[in-house]
């Protein structure tokens, strides 16, 4: 897929009227919301380990990782490694016990992706209720395996970690408030995820279903993933576009859709990460993830 100019962003922009501007700033505010429920979860992990970190600064180390992500072929990896290095760096917390803290946000995961994807089994079948029982029923599998669980992921992952750091992780388990604040915040964001893509939608006229819109957040995930080119680009767009083509929809309100919802999770996104690398306090952290 060829680059998107920003002459196109700006004429599709301009042929939008005052409503549909209005919904596709919402939108956006709700990227950055997501953002924000990023730092609040982390800070909530961190907490439960012993170590205090201002919101402030995760929300900056947050919006940073986003740009490296994007400039870097590594999929999510390169922004978490500068997470990793600026918490690790300014506030001289064990680069193991910062690795365990978002290695644990990722594992925990698991939990609302499982719930995303019987939610969008649901689009195909009538008898919601039969795919919501399943989901309920992987999950609490997955809670009594939880030792299991977390060696398996650990694997899939490729994180080399200590026993000592792997004992920390399965320990969690009885933290049970934590977990459900973990697994909950998670789970806001990717329900704002779809509300984003859902006001995207309805900015061009479409109303589609909680399903649909589930099955369109884990292609992004999945192309997102499987992405080798910097922040997935080419891929994703061709992935999302491809998504929405294949189920049905026009091609032009298909392209229009990634081209918004690109604009804000990369575009605007790059843009504001790049400040806040350089004007809060990153650029010597940058440097030294250079080095490496």
């Amino acid at each position: 897929m060829k680059m998107i100019t920003i002459g196109e962003y700006t004429n599709l922009l301009k042929s939008l009227n005052k409503t549909s501007l209005e919904l596709i700033t919402i939108a956006l505010a709700l990227y950055y919301l997501s953002t924000i429920i990023y730092a609040l979860r982390w800070k909530i992990i961190l907490d439960s380990m012993g170590k205090n970190v201002p919101l402030i600064d995760l929300l900056k180390a947050i919006l940073s990782s986003i740009f490296v992500n994007n400039v870097t072929p590594m999929s999510r990896g390169g922004g978490e490694i500068l997470r990793v290095t600026w918490i690790s760096k300014k506030y001289k917390i064990p680069l193991s016990l910062s690795t365990v803290s978002i290695l644990y946000e990722r594992i925990m995961e698991a939990f609302p992706v499982t719930i995303l994807l019987f939610l969008g089994l649901t689009y195909f079948a009538r008898h919601i209720i039969y795919f919501v029982s399943l989901a309920i029923f992987v999950v609490v599998l997955i809670w009594l395996n939880w030792e299991e669980f977390i060696k398996l992921s650990v694997k899939i992952i490729k994180v080399e970690l200590t026993t000592e750091e792997l004992m920390n992780i399965i320990s969690l388990k009885r933290k049970f408030s934590l977990n459900i604040l973990v697994v909950g915040l998670s789970s806001v964001v990717w329900f704002l995820d779809m509300l984003r893509l859902k006001l995207i939608a309805l900015a061009f006229g479409w109303n589609p279903s909680i399903g649909f819109l589930a099955i369109v957040s884990l292609a992004n995930l999945i192309f997102g993933l499987m992405a080798f080119t910097p922040g997935g680009i080419g891929i994703v767009e061709g992935g999302l576009i491809g998504t929405l083509t294949y189920f049905g929809i026009p091609s032009t309100l298909a392209v229009s859709i990634t081209l918004i919802e690109r604009f804000i999770s990369y575009v605007l996104s790059s843009i504001v990460g790049f400040i806040t690398l350089i004007v809060l306090g990153g650029t010597e952290i940058w440097r030294v993830l250079k080095s490496h």
